[in-house]
């Protein structure tokens, strides 16, 4: 696990569970209403088709020279088993579990990845004096009707995968606000990422994921296996592909 703080001690790790959001029904219904609307527990999945990403405009500052630096990083992270951190955590390869509790939503990756944890019981961000960056940021959140605004500052711009969807990459300036809201009587969950960084974009970048309900009999599984020392992966992945067939 990564530190998040200097001097204040953590949460509890789950706190108090609310119930388990209704099953999900067929598309097109209705959304859902009341205190369901308002719980997006659950096993969430990302299929190909529910990515809506515009590529974003970078500032002129950001040079080629510059994204092919970023590209060779974050190669270098996933080759030794890094933490990959967000967003990348976000574009799982599987279900991410989602429960939300009283004062916290957790969420956890079935691959290397930390969990999330996102704070509903603060209002402002952690001092900068008193935090550590990480791969994951500082995340508060609040409810505006059904929607979830979640508010992430502090991502450590030199560590994990930082690459955005549509283009550009996170810094330790970065500032991501995603919307969540649960669609099709809470089959689909809805989540729009919009990113700020004066250093990378030019004007604000936004993109949506859609993920769908896993089936209510999905069990959790150990995470993908990472191992940097097997030398045919880095062999796999560090070499052209004629080259790494040999």
């Amino acid at each position: 696990m990564e530190v998040r703080w200097k001097h204040v001690a953590l949460p509890l790790a789950m706190g108090v569970l609310f119930g388990v959001v209704v099953a999900a029904q067929r598309a097109g219904t209705p959304q859902p209403s009341g205190s369901n609307a308002r719980d997006i527990s659950g096993f969430w999945e990302l299929s190909l088709d529910g990515k809506n990403v515009p590529p974003a405009s970078l500032t002129p500052g950001v040079t080629k020279a510059m994204l092919d630096a970023h590209a060779k990083h974050d190669a270098h992270a996933i080759l030794w088993c890094n933490w990959l951190g967000v967003p990348a955590a976000m574009d799982s390869p599987r279900p991410i579990d989602i429960r939300q509790g009283a004062r916290e939503i957790i969420m956890s990756f079935e691959f290397n990845a930390t969990p999330r944890h996102i704070y509903l019981n603060r209002s402002t961000h952690a001092s900068k004096d008193e935090y550590d960056p990480t791969t994951s940021g500082d995340s508060i959140a609040h409810w505006d009707g059904d929607t979830l605004v979640v508010d992430t500052i502090y991502m450590d711009g030199d560590k994990g995968v930082t690459a955005i969807p549509g283009g550009g990459f996170r810094t330790s300036d970065s500032h991501w606000v995603e919307r969540y809201r649960l669609l099709n009587n809470g089959a689909v969950l809805s989540v729009v990422s919009t990113w700020e960084d004066a250093k990378v974009f030019r004007r604000p970048h936004t993109y949506e994921f859609r993920y769908l309900r896993a089936p209510k009999f999905y069990e959790a599984r150990q995470p993908l296996a990472c191992d940097p020392f097997d030398e045919g992966r880095a062999k796999f992945l560090s070499q052209p592909p004629a080259a790494a067939a040999r």
